[in-house]
């Protein structure tokens, strides 16, 4: 199976200028200002600090092709003026009501203002967390308002250029040690990205960070890794720094070794647990469970935790059974 990514590339050009996403396919080098220094570039979605994304520069990411026949949702002229059914409002009008898929898809747009939705002190229920990002589309200048909802991270179809850059550099020849799961489930379905064959997956590999590119299947972000083979494969950037610790980097996967021995580790990574384990290390292995159940009786504590196909039942923190 041919699996196609598109790759990110960076260029500093001067110090006041600012590197663009751009694809390998295409080969072409840009660049921007930035003028709003209070951005960290530590988070792409900054939730409710959505004022400092004044004067950064965001990329529109692609989406995957079954997706692609309704646009981009948000993207308005006018933000005093009602969005639904109103498709004289919808800039680059229309795919299903939305903007035109062709018309946006890997534009970039210069945050000039944030504005409050207008309705926010009327009904703060339904509009408190929303405002609108004022853009300028950085070729033809075009001014567009963006709906930015603060709670909903997966409806900001953005990358901010100054976070990817800060990422690239921090990434960039790091090595990390994946869970085997994460790697038969990557954005490249745990294939090899130039000849389609499977990669070797062994238990605690190293896995250097080659690249960070925006990949074609669900158009996220991801690693670019390579192994001592010469495999290449991708991996999403949420996934590997998720809480469940899909992902660690060599200290980590040191220091967990020391703690809990090496057989121990390998079982987590493996996504195995057994008799024996500690909460701590079942975490690790299979994340929070959905629910928990526990019981105190004279200084014993009985849990049971429930997964989706799993239920595990602990002694004073210690796993002695499994179903």
């Amino acid at each position: 199976m041919k699996n196609l990514i598109i790759t990110i590339s960076l260029w500093t050009v001067a110090a006041n200028t600012m590197a663009q996403i751009t694809s390998t396919k295409v080969a072409t080098k840009k660049s921007y200002t930035i003028e709003n220094n209070s951005y960290d570039s530590t988070l792409n979605f900054l939730g409710k600090d959505v004022n400092s994304y004044i004067g950064q520069m965001l990329y529109l990411t692609g989406k995957s092709e079954v997706l692609r026949q309704y646009g981009y949702e948000g993207f308005i002229l006018d933000y005093t003026e009602d969005i639904i059914g109103n498709e004289k409002n919808v800039y680059k009008c229309c795919d299903n009501y939305n903007s035109k898929y062709t018309e946006l898809n890997g534009k970039y747009f210069r945050v000039l203002d944030v504005i409050k939705h207008p309705n926010a002190e009327q009904d703060d229920y339904l509009y408190g967390s929303v405002h609108f990002l004022k853009l300028e589309e950085k070729d033809s200048k075009d001014i567009v308002y963006f709906e930015y909802d603060s709670k909903y991270k997966h409806s900001f179809p953005f990358i901010v250029v100054g976070f990817f850059e800060k990422q690239k550099k921090l990434l960039i020849n790091q090595e990390f040690v994946f869970t085997d799961r994460i790697l038969k489930v990557s954005s490249g379905e745990g294939l090899d990205i130039k000849t389609g064959a499977p990669i070797s997956i062994k238990t605690g590999e190293k896995w250097k960070c080659k690249d960070l590119t925006v990949e074609e299947r669900y158009y996220s972000l991801a690693l670019v890794l390579e192994n001592s083979l010469g495999e290449i494969t991708t991996v999403s950037y949420d996934a590997t720094f998720d809480n469940r610790h899909f992902a660690y980097t060599i200290k980590e996967s040191d220091f967990y070794k020391e703690k809990f021995g090496s057989e121990i580790f390998e079982l987590i990574l493996q996504g195995k647990v057994k008799v024996g384990m500690t909460r701590e290390m079942c975490i690790l292995s299979l994340g929070e469970p959905k629910s928990k159940n526990e019981t105190v009786t004279s200084g014993h504590t009985s849990e049971q935790w429930i997964y989706t196909n799993k239920y595990l039942f602990f002694d004073n923190g210690i796993l002695t059974l499994m179903q």
